[in-house]
């Protein structure tokens, strides 16, 4: 029996309008949740868990966390399109990417009821959260480089995967760099005081050495990523691996 595929027009449609919903739940959700909070919030600065922890946002932490979980049930059905329509061009470097992004959206699901706090371990971890949510970044990250390697191996014979290559590239480099330094400046500050002492103060006041901007950054980096995937992914591929 014959498989249906529904008209590539319908299966825009409907990742279209996920796209809407993930933008909603995931920037409406904590933009509120960040404008009521009795904390002063500055996403330059602070990073998104401040916004699930019961100690820096104790009435509204939930509204957060549903968010953030509701984003990762939206993002799913995104693991399968990528699959399909990748596995044209790199059949195993389409699979790695979809796995990767599903483990992604699964660790950030759990990330989401594992509230921030440093007091009590969660099996025997006592940063489960921030274990779970550099889980999802570093999956997400893996997702969208293999992503970028199947736009490679098909721009040659398709302009909008030559298009997607370069987009995709800039969108998963420049958040990565930017995470990559910030982290490897803040464990010099630890590690080397003394000497990195006057570089620190030279950074500390910008919004490039704070954690907080480098996340919000990937997060819309990741969001811009998947529009890209529906909205420019070719739609046929003749290059197989």
């Amino acid at each position: 029996m014959r498989s249906f595929t529904p008209p590539l027009f319908h299966r825009k449609s409907t990742l279209s309008a996920l796209l809407a919903l993930i933008f909603l739940s995931f920037f409406g959700t904590l933009t509120l949740s960040a404008s009521i909070s009795p904390k002063s919030y500055d996403w330059r600065y602070s990073v998104i868990s401040h916004l699930l922890s019961p100690r820096d946002n104790p009435s509204h932490y939930r509204l957060a966390a549903g968010g953030l979980a509701l984003t990762g049930l939206l993002m799913l059905p995104f693991a399968g399109y990528l699959r399909r329509q990748l596995g044209m061009i790199a059949p195993k470097a389409a699979l790695l990417s979809a796995a990767s992004f599903l483990a992604g959206i699964v660790a950030l699901i759990c990330a989401s009821f594992v509230v921030p706090q440093h007091t009590h371990e969660v099996w025997r971890i006592r940063r489960m959260h921030e274990l779970l949510g550099r889980s999802a970044a570093g999956f997400f990250a893996l997702a969208m480089i293999s992503a970028c390697w199947c736009a490679w191996k098909g721009r040659r014979q398709d302009r909008a995967a030559a298009r997607l290559f370069w987009i995709w590239s800039a969108l998963t480099l420049l958040p990565l760099a930017g995470i990559f330094c910030s982290e490897a400046l803040l464990l010099l500050t630890r590690l080397e005081p003394v000497r990195i002492k006057s570089v620190r103060a030279a950074l500390r006041h910008s919004v490039f050495w704070h954690l907080g901007f480098w996340e919000w950054t990937g997060a819309a980096a990741i969001f811009a990523f998947l529009c890209a995937a529906v909205f420019l992914t070719p739609s046929q591929a003749s290059v197989k691996s």
